[in-house]
């Protein structure tokens, strides 16, 4: 490990309410679907799982990040928004998030 490089974040250490980065891999795609939004306009989502050695998190991409990944791409997610969906973690990149391919 680097001097100075932060702590390397898993899945399960994964909590709502916080902001995370950390890597995994895009085990899973379902297809995009539009959804209207609250002004009335129209925008694209589609969800994912993301997995690790340690677990698996749901993705929710929106508009333009929708193209961003497919099945089986390494990733990196800087600073996205873990928050409670239904009783379970999900992730998303949130206004301040950013979506790496590895």
């Amino acid at each position: 490990m680097t001097v100075g490089a932060p702590p390397k974040t898993f899945i399960s250490d994964l909590r709502p309410g916080r902001v995370a980065t950390f890597e995994a891999t895009v085990a899973h795609l379902e297809a995009a679907r539009d959804v209207e939004q609250r002004t009335g306009a129209t925008t694209r989502v589609r969800r994912g799982t993301l997995r690790d050695g340690t677990g698996e998190i749901t993705l929710v991409l929106w508009g333009r990040e929708v193209d961003l990944v497919g099945e089986g791409d390494s990733v990196r997610i800087v600073e996205g928004w873990v928050k409670d969906y239904k009783g379970r973690p999900e992730v998303s990149l949130g206004r301040t998030g950013k979506l790496e391919k590895r």
